[in-house]
């Protein structure tokens, strides 16, 4: 078999980047890194972001997947489960650039209000933490003015992250469009 010395190449410089900054870049490296305390500082990092959850497009971010018969009779959907892909900015306003995506599954999981299960992972595509992700799971009591989800892991610059995000609905309007804002305070290595 053939070695394409493009594809080594930017193998090699993923390796010394990952060297650079610490960052494990295979099972290999992150076990040696574990086992010898090499660059394990841990630090905070505070992110502010927006999310942007449109349903009025052609395209929708937020797709309805699943829902149990019972689902449009309740009160606060209890049932509905639906998939998001929504743009990540680094402002509220439309047009205001993107850094990423969250990606995720959402269920409306309250028969008394109308809370949110959520798991979603939040990519980075552009800026310092590209190919980073953090990801998330929790009760997003969606009514309530100021939330808090966990941040339960990460990958990249957020290695072994962990800390909580306090999310704020930024705008919305009639066709369920929203805009919300995360607030992470993240602790990682």
């Amino acid at each position: 078999m053939e070695r394409n010395p493009i594809v080594l190449t930017l193998l090699f410089l993923a390796t010394i980047v990952g060297i650079a900054y610490g960052i494990p870049t295979s099972p290999d490296s992150l076990e040696k890194w574990f086992k010898t305390g090499y660059s394990v500082t841990q630090n905070v990092t505070r992110l502010q972001f927006y999310v942007r959850d449109v349903f009025s497009t052609p395209t929708p971010t937020n797709v309805v997947v699943a829902r149990a018969n019972s689902t449009f009779s309740s009160p606060t959907l209890f049932g509905l489960v639906s998939v998001i892909d929504d743009p990540v900015t680094i402002g509220p306003e439309p047009g205001s650039k993107i850094i990423g995506q969250a990606r995720g599954i959402i269920a409306l999981a309250s028969l008394e209000d109308t809370s949110l299960h959520m798991t979603l992972t939040i990519v980075f595509t552009d800026g310092v933490y590209n190919s980073s992700t953090l990801s998330f799971i929790g009760h997003n009591a969606y009514l309530t003015k100021l939330r808090q989800i966990s941040i339960v892991g990460g990958t990249g610059a957020f290695t072994l992250a962990r800390g909580v995000t306090f999310i704020n609905t930024v705008s919305s309007n009639s066709s369920g469009d929203a805009v919300f804002q995360y607030d992470s305070v993240v602790l990682h290595y």
